[in-house]
């Protein structure tokens, strides 16, 4: 169908009731489905709205994951992230490897993803990491591409996965 411009505005209709409901993970998916619409119709029109609903998206995921949260045993990380990290999670991957929209963005994706990485398993929190510390690298910030990378190897490490510890700590020594 590609209406695009009629989805966009039934979206909009229905984030309203998810945001008065409290459905926190509704409503970032909701923004993330907005996201996709605009982008298709003209992401240069809609540029200021994109960044809005990308950050109301991110932000309604880490209060649903909050409320999802199991506070046992704090400060430790999970052994399995909750279902709204695992979307944050998803988020951020798509939008950092989207060159469209992280294009000249390379700081504020790095961190985008560096903070994504705290609610995360330890190979969840590598991932976003090492991915991370490449924007990073990519914004000239040679310094916080190493301590980053440095991150991802201990989470590597923390996750049972060695041999990608060693390629971050070797990494990281550039």
């Amino acid at each position: 169908m590609r209406d695009y411009d009629a989805a966009l505005g039934i979206y909009r209709l229905v984030k309203d009731d998810y945001k008065h409901d409290k459905a926190h993970l509704y409503y970032a998916s909701v923004q993330e489905m907005i996201v996709l619409c605009m982008f298709m119709i003209d992401p240069s029109k809609y540029t200021y709205d994109v960044q809005h609903s990308i950050e109301t998206a991110l932000y309604s995921y880490s209060r649903a994951a909050d409320e999802e949260k199991d506070d046992t045993n704090p400060g430790v990380r999970p052994s399995k992230a909750p279902y709204a990290t695992r979307l944050a999670t998803r988020l951020c991957l798509a939008l950092s490897s989207a060159r469209t929209i992280c294009d000249g963005k390379h700081m504020e994706m790095a961190d985008l993803l560096a903070s994504a990485s705290s609610h995360e398993t330890p190979l969840g929190a590598a991932v976003l990491l090492e991915r991370s510390s490449s924007h990073y690298y990519q914004a000239g910030m040679i310094r916080k591409y190493s301590f980053h990378m440095l991150m991802a190897g201990h989470m590597f490490r923390s996750a049972g996965q060695d041999r990608h510890a060693f390629r971050c700590f070797a990494a990281s020594l550039y």
